[in-house]
């Protein structure tokens, strides 16, 4: 499990220019001491606010160094994009996925996330900076369902404050939150017949914590489950 150390995240959104009347811009930074960073995505596409946006068009590559690579996590594994000389991101193909499959897998719906991954930890700090239509504000995830084994499913809190997640879950689903170490693990557990579900960690009763702004988490959706949606309410 990859760490995710401190965000200090800084968001404003502006109207865009009188052409895109009706759109709004918004551009986030994030600040980060991590070599590997969850994203928050909550922008659609710049050129259709109905769209999904691309991992490479959400992250701008000025003032990221050469070899940072954009993570999309989809069908249970990586698809990668890297920051070339000239400063544009490339899709890297490898063994398990073409150039084309990178393409065509690369898209994140609001309320999703991605890793950014830098070459190596900053000696201070990094600024990443997003950006995306910001048009209608997201306040759901969309989660993908078990079917055969279990689905990880990569999401970050979308709002612009601290939120609390409302889920309808299944047996066995788990919320994992990565921590500078050991990261929390909570699993959807019932007594016999299925009454008095709860959210346990580490054996015992627990409520799910609140999630800080732009902070990431794993869902993983138990087998033999149906697609679900997470509900983010501010704080």
């Amino acid at each position: 499990m990859k760490k995710l150390l401190s965000l200090a995240v800084a968001t404003f959104a502006f109207a865009a220019m009188a052409e895109y009347t009706g759109q709004t811009i918004g551009v986030t930074k994030i600040t980060t001491t991590n070599q590997n960073t969850i994203v928050a995505v909550p922008f659609a596409s710049l050129t259709n606010s109905l769209a999904d946006i691309s991992a490479n068009d959400l992250v701008s590559p000025v003032g990221l160094p050469k070899d940072t690579v954009l993570q999309v996590f989809k069908n249970n594994q990586y698809y990668g994009w890297q920051l070339d000389n000239n400063g544009v991101w490339v899709a890297v193909g490898d063994q398990a996925a073409s150039q084309a499959d990178v393409i065509a897998n690369s898209t994140i719906a609001c309320g999703g996330a991605i890793w950014v991954v830098l070459p190596s930890a900053p000696a201070t700090s990094q600024d990443i900076y997003i950006y995306g239509d910001f048009t209608t504000e997201p306040k759901t995830s969309s989660i993908v369902g078990g079917g055969e084994s279990k689905v990880a499913n990569l999401v970050a809190n979308p709002l612009q404050s601290v939120a609390s997640i409302g889920v309808t879950p299944a047996v066995g689903d788990q919320v994992i939150v990565p921590q500078d170490g050991a990261p929390e693990v909570y699993t959807w557990r019932t007594k016999s017949g299925g009454a008095d579900g709860t959210w346990r960690r580490d054996g015992k009763a627990a409520s799910l914590p609140d999630i800080a702004v732009g902070q990431g988490i794993w869902y993983v959706r138990a087998t033999n489950t149906g697609d679900t949606t997470i509900s983010w309410t501010a704080k």
